[in-house]
């Protein structure tokens, strides 16, 4: 039996055979293997031709089969995969008889169609039936190359193949939806389809309503949900325009117009579109639009289609596609009269504006009124209804369109509804457009009657009255007006009392010549007599401090009606700029009567900080509560000066009844104003040092706050026996006075009061109030011998009861050793070392250590130890030793921690003796870190300080090996938590090494880094590390030995480099090289150099490194930094070389150009494969990298003396020109490169611009002869490019073209 089936019978003669594989009662799935077995040969049979007529029974099935059988035949990948097979096994002749016969488009219609019914299913069997059937039709497109009447035969209707990329386009969006990519050859196939079945069709008309009727829908739906990359997007994008938005659908013509010029009309557009109504309508259900996601889409290709042949769509062609699109929901119509109120009809019209304002076109403005009129609601009785977007939108693309005369009352609707409007920032936003559309109109006055129209109405909080819009005009006004229409504006403002507009006025001036002009003419003066009459209008005061901004002597009139504001009753908000009127006066005069105010404003302030915690920072809310705090604001903002000039007494009460506020505030809400943001914002402000009143009285309001804690100095021994306790509800008030202090310009306080307060601090931090260290700390940075501290050693025993003062503690020996000669401070620091021996020898006899005596002892020695020569130091290496003796027994009898190792290495390595007892610490240590990790518990802190021990004791170079390796598994273990502490303890010891040990590890470390493609990142830094630290050794042999090794590691790293696994590791090799050349030369050989340039070509070329990086420019910056160190500490190396030089610039600009992707598979590529997908996703775009390599070519081509000088030679500009001379002999090449890649690729904006300085560099010093030579060389295409840069060059230079 040669094969059997489960619905036939043993098959043994050819006729049976082929009857059996026709018959349509078995599927063509069951018999698919027979007909394979048939096509290999496996069925021992006489059946010449075989491949053939499989061929046309496979095509001939698939086409005609019916029912479940057929579609799961044409569905399945097997079949198109044997179909694939047999047209490579048959002649390409009787391919095309079989195509001919029965063809191949019908076949894969009936595919597609049934493929979209499985999609949401089975998304990998889809993928698979699509990549067969694109290479079945890629195959048989190959073959039509020979047989090129086959191409005939592949042809379908234009129906039946916008039908099959309607349905591709389907199954599209649901492989999308499941994250299933869409493949580029796909795309292809199908779209050849459409295109041959359309080639040579006249009817333009006819093929646009057959792909808008079968394929718009989903092409819009795919556009919508299609990410940037998708490849659909472009394909897609370009089929929109050229069949739905083509000049002969939206210029259309009769016979009767063919001698006319046609005018656009959508009498054909929205046919094309009815596709969209259908789905709109299905969409919705309902009467209410719904919002049509791709309508924005469409209108944007649309407006884009007809930019490509001028600069900007006409406003006609604009308004006609808008109208067309706005047909697809039937209640978007502009004709209609009534209203629309609901919310998604609005949001399709702004969406479809804000296409106008992207791609910078517009609307009639009749056009815009009427979708204002109709969508915007302006007339609407309820606030919220207003849609502030679409308002804004219209305004930004056309302010006439609220100025139109088909729409009169458009205008007048406008300012209504901004009257009733809610503050917010779409209502900012439309009020910012209408004053910039006034002030573009040059009818400012126009806006200013508008508004004062509705300031006659209203309520304080509307926007007519707010700030926002006085900033809006007021940065217009200057812009806008003349100095003369200003004081126009200026006194009619003053006559009609209308203050808010006159305070944007004012708060707009900027230029000297209006503010001369408003001075000299007295209308500065005028507004000053009317408004300081006005007192029951605050705005009027308002304005008098914005006049005072200009000239304070004109509001001494102004004097006594503040005064009397400040006495009358419930005049608050008034009384808050007659406040500021005052001190504005006092400020710049010495007047008694300003003086006396001042006196009462801050008398009246005192006693109202007494009742409000906090205030919302609005004037409006000004009352008898929080007046003080309105004060305490405008004093913290610019009025310290005035603060300074009043009695003490009343800066007393003010300043001690502001902080007695603050101390008692509890809320620090962001969105309120209390006394706490107050005093900080006081005390740091820097002109504090400028007035010493002020400062002396705000230091005694916090000082005497920190009672029970200030002490006198002479109580301290006491205080400091038997400190006072913290109540716990007082915390916070010491939290802020010490922020306070921490602000304080501390300098410029005497030293006693210094003193002061480091004795308060000091007493704080023995009662357990740790957050006084800091400002510890920044006392003692500047210095403060005669605090209690640093008299009396048992203040410092009590201090340390609280571990942590090491730092603080070091600045203060820092300061006594400076003045260690003086008997006090000697007395001090030997009480202070017998203490200390004291508490080692108890500890010794048994008593042990606490945390603080531990601290304290390890800071005394240290510190002590570059004086243990001095008299009276003599006990420092006992105590040395003893403690040394009793940190090995802690570590001994408890767990290590981390704490006691940095003690220990610290101490030991003042001296580093007894390495014996020191290396067995070091074992036990380590042995206990790796205990540790192998039970997965690990504590970060000892791991750092046991590295750190082994750092210390670590000497030859197997112990610098161990603790190399150490430090890989320290890296791989804490992560990234302590790089910087591991890297600071290993150059530690590096640092000490010795010549011969230092260059055995380093050779040991780069060549480990190397050997292994897997290794670490945090190896690489060990080994850049070890490079930066090379020291030079002094004897010939040593420095031979060296030559030989880091040169040899130089040139490991050259070769490396081309092959880099990472981009950590190309990184960490191009930055060791470019160390090696520039900060240790002496390593370098001529064999190096010339290595260097001809493997940094390499990695620059097509087979270069294959990495993927995350920024590429990073990388391209690494290979000119390493040219640029050649090219300026090793350029008398490269004389004559420089042929090296120019094939290295000719690949770096290269690469600046984006690669084109559709490269025949023969052509080789110009890019390495670090900059080309799918290793990376984004092109050298950075004006970073054309910068780098710009700063290069200046340098190549004109070289700076100090690079051209030889040994001997001296700084001539003789010298320079040589070097310019030689340069002009290789540089025409890079110029050749760089016009070819103009020609044949595309190159950023950014980066053209960066290039240009290098490029015109080139130009120089090739001259016009030298450039003539290149183009001669050169296509009439690349001379035309190389004259446009030359024009370019010599008008930069000022010079004749």
């Amino acid at each position: 039996m040669l094969f059997s089936t489960e619905s036939s019978p043993p098959i043994v003669r050819t006729e049976t055979l082929t009857k059996h594989l026709r018959s349509r009662d078995v599927p063509l799935l069951s018999v698919l293997s027979t007909a394979r077995d048939l096509y290999t040969s496996t069925i021992q049979i006489f059946f010449p031709r075989r491949n053939e007529w499989l061929l046309e029974w496979l095509v001939q099935r698939l086409k005609e089969d019916e029912g479940e059988p057929g579609r799961q035949a044409r569905t399945a990948k097997e079949c198109w995969d044997f179909l694939r097979e047999l047209l490579e096994a048959v002649e390409p002749v009787i391919v095309a008889r079989t195509v001919m016969r029965h063809g191949i488009v019908p076949m894969v219609a009936k595919m597609m169609e049934e493929a979209k019914g499985m999609a949401g299913e089975t998304t990998e069997e889809v993928s698979g039936l699509l990549d067969g059937m694109a290479t079945v039709l890629a195959l048989l497109r190959r073959i039509a190359q020979s047989q090129r009447f086959i191409t005939a035969y592949m042809k379908s209707t234009p129906e039946v193949c916008a039908g099959i990329l309607g349905d591709f386009l389907e199954v599209c969006w649901i492989l999308l939806g499941c994250e299933v990519q869409v493949e580029q050859r796909w795309i292809d196939a199908v779209v050849d389809l459409w295109k041959e079945s359309i080639w040579a069709n006249a009817d333009s008309k006819k093929i646009s309503e057959t792909w808008s009727e079968k394929c718009l829908r989903p092409a819009t739906t795919l556009l919508v949900g299609a990410n940037a990359d998708n490849p659909l997007k472009k394909v897609l994008e370009s089929m929109i325009a050229e069949y739905v938005f083509s000049p002969e659908i939206l210029f259309p013509t009769t016979s009767a117009q063919k001698q006319t010029i046609a005018k656009p009309s959508t009498r054909d557009l929205i046919p094309l579109l009815a596709s969209l109504k259908e789905e709109d309508t299905s969409i919705s259900g309902s009467s209410e639009p719904v919002n049509i996601p791709y309508l924005p889409l469409l209108f944007r290709i649309s407006i884009g289609s007809q930019s490509q042949k001028r600069s900007k769509a006409d406003v006609s062609v604009v308004e006609i596609l808008f109208t067309a699109l706005l047909s697809v929901s039937p209640l978007l119509d502009l004709k209609s009269e009534v209203p629309d109120v609901s919310t998604a009809g609005g949001d399709i019209i702004a969406s479809l504006l804000q296409v106008l304002i992207e791609t910078g076109t517009a609307l009639p403005s009749a056009t815009l009124s009427r979708i204002i009129t109709r969508f915007a609601n302006l007339k609407s009785q309820d606030p919220t209804q207003v849609r502030w977007s679409l308002v804004g939108t219209a305004l930004t693309i056309d302010f006439d369109s609220f100025l139109h005369p088909s729409v009169t009352s458009l205008t007048s609707d406008l300012f209504s509804a901004l009257s009733k409007a809610t503050p917010s920032e779409q209502v900012s936003n439309v009020l910012e457009l209408v004053v910039d559309g006034f002030v573009k109109a040059r009818d400012i006055n126009k806006f200013i009657d508008q508004w004062t129209k509705r300031l006659k109405s209203g309520s304080e909080e509307d926007i007519w009255r707010g700030d926002a819009l006085a900033g809006f005009f007021a940065a217009k006004v200057e812009g806008s007006l003349t100095s003369p229409q200003i004081l126009k504006i200026v006194n009619r403002l003053r006559e009609e009392h209308q203050w808010v507009i006159l305070d944007a006025v004012l708060r707009g001036l900027r230029r000297e010549d209006t503010e001369t002009q408003l001075l000299t003419t007295g209308a500065l003066e005028a507004v000053v007599e009317t408004a300081r009459k006005d007192v029951a209008e605050w705005r009027a005061w308002r304005i008098l401090v914005r006049i005072g901004d200009i000239k304070p002597e004109l509001l001494v009139p102004a004097v006594e009606d503040a005064v009397w504001l400040l006495r009358a009753d419930n005049r608050w908000k008034e009384a808050v700029f007659a406040s500021e009127v005052l001190m504005r006066v006092l400020d710049e005069t010495n007047d008694e009567d300003a003086l006396a105010g001042v006196h009462m404003v801050v008398d009246l302030a005192a006693e109202t900080l007494e009742k409000l915690q906090s205030w919302d920072g609005r004037i409006v809310t000004v009352d008898d509560q929080n007046f003080g705090l309105a004060v305490a604001m405008a004093v913290a903002g610019g009025y310290l000066s005035v603060l300074e000039k009043i009695d003490g007494s009343h800066r007393n009460k003010f300043v001690d009844s502001l902080f007695q506020l603050a101390l008692a505030t509890q809320d620090s809400s962001s969105s309120t104003v209390n006394a706490r943001q107050i005093c900080q914002a006081l005390v740091g402000r820097p002109e504090l040092y400028e007035y010493p009143a002020v400062k002396d009285t705000i230091f005694s309001a916090l000082i005497s706050n920190l009672s029970p804690f200030s002490t006198a100095t002479e109580d301290m021994s006491t205080a400091t026996s038997n400190p006072p306790s913290i109540i716990p509800e007082n915390e916070s008030k010491y939290d802020f006075i010490v922020s306070c202090l921490l602000q304080f310009p501390l300098e410029a306080l005497r030293r006693t009061a210094r003193e002061k307060v480091l004795d308060t601090c000091l007493l704080f931090d023995i009662a357990g109030c740790l957050l006084v260290r800091p400002l510890m700390y920044k006392l003692w940075k500047i210095g403060n011998a005669g605090s209690f501290m640093s008299t009396d050693c048992h203040a410092i025993e009590k201090w340390f009861v609280h571990p942590g003062a090491a730092p603080t503690f070091r600045r203060l020996l820092s300061h006594a050793f400076v003045n260690r000669d003086q008997e006090k401070t000697g007395d001090f620091l030997k009480a202070l070392l017998q203490m200390t021996y004291s508490t080692i020898k108890s500890a010794t006899e048994g008593k042990g250590f606490s945390a603080g005596e531990l601290e304290m002892s390890w800071v005394v020695i240290t510190e002590f130890w570059r004086f243990r020569a001095d008299e009276g130091y003599t006990d420092l290496e006992e105590m040395r030793k003893q403690f040394l003796e009793q940190l090995t027994k802690i570590l001994d009898s408890r767990e290590m921690e981390a704490e006691i190792l940095k003690y220990w290495r610290d101490v030991w390595e003042l001296e580093r003796d007894d390495r014996t007892a020191a290396e067995k610490l070091v074992v036990r240590v380590v042995g206990q870190i790796t205990k540790e990790w192998s039970e997965d518990k690990e504590d970060a802190d000892r791991v750092v300080e046991a590295f750190g021990l082994a750092c210390s004791v670590a000497e030859s170079v197997d112990d610098v090996t161990n603790v190399t390796a150490f430090a890989v598994v320290a890296f791989d273990r804490l992560g990234r938590k302590r790089d910087a502490d591991i890297l600071r303890h290993y150059k530690s010891t590096i640092d000490r090494l010795d010549i011969s040990t230092h260059r055995g590890l380093t050779q040991w470390v780069v060549d480990a880094c190397l050997s292994s493609s897997d290794i670490g990142n945090h190896t690489w830094s060990l080994a850049k590390l070890l490079i930066n630290s090379i020291k030079k050794p002094d004897t010939p042999e040593e420095l031979n030995t060296s030559l030989n090794v880091f040169s040899h590691i130089h040139s490991r790293l050259l070769y490396a480099l081309p092959s880099s696994s990472s981009p950590t590791a190309f990184l960490a090799i191009t930055d060791m090289i470019n160390t090696l050349l520039r900060c240790h030369p002496w390593t370098i050989i001529q064999h190096n150099v010339d290595t260097t340039i001809s493997n940094l070509t390499i990695t620059a070329s097509s087979i270069g490194p294959t990495l993927t990086p995350s920024d590429p420019n990073i990388l391209y910056t690494s290979l000119t930094t390493i040219l640029s160190t050649i090219l300026s500490l090793h350029r008398h190396r490269i004389r004559g070389r420089y042929y090296l030089v120019t094939t290295l610039l000719q690949n770096l600009i290269t690469l600046l150009f984006t690669p084109r992707l559709s490269r025949q598979k023969t052509e080789i590529p110009t890019h390495p494969p670090w900059l080309l997908p799918p290793h990376c996703s984004s092109t050298l775009s950075a004006a970073t990298s054309a910068r780098a390599l710009s700063r290069v070519l200046q340098t190549f081509c004109d070289p700076p003396m100090s690079t051209v000088r030889s040994h001997r030679s001296e700084l001539t500009n003789s010298e320079r020109s040589k070097e310019r001379k030689n340069v002009s002999d290789f540089v025409g090449p890079v110029l050749e490169c760089f016009v070819k890649r103009v020609l044949e690729e595309r190159m950023e904006g950014s980066v053209r611009r960066e290039i240009t300085g290098g490029v015109e560099k080139i130009l120089e010093v090739l001259g016009r002869d030298g450039v003539r030579r290149v183009t001669n060389r050169m296509s009439g295409e690349g001379r035309a490019v190389v004259r446009g840069l030359w024009t370019e060059f010599m008008r930069g230079r000022g010079e004749r073209v």
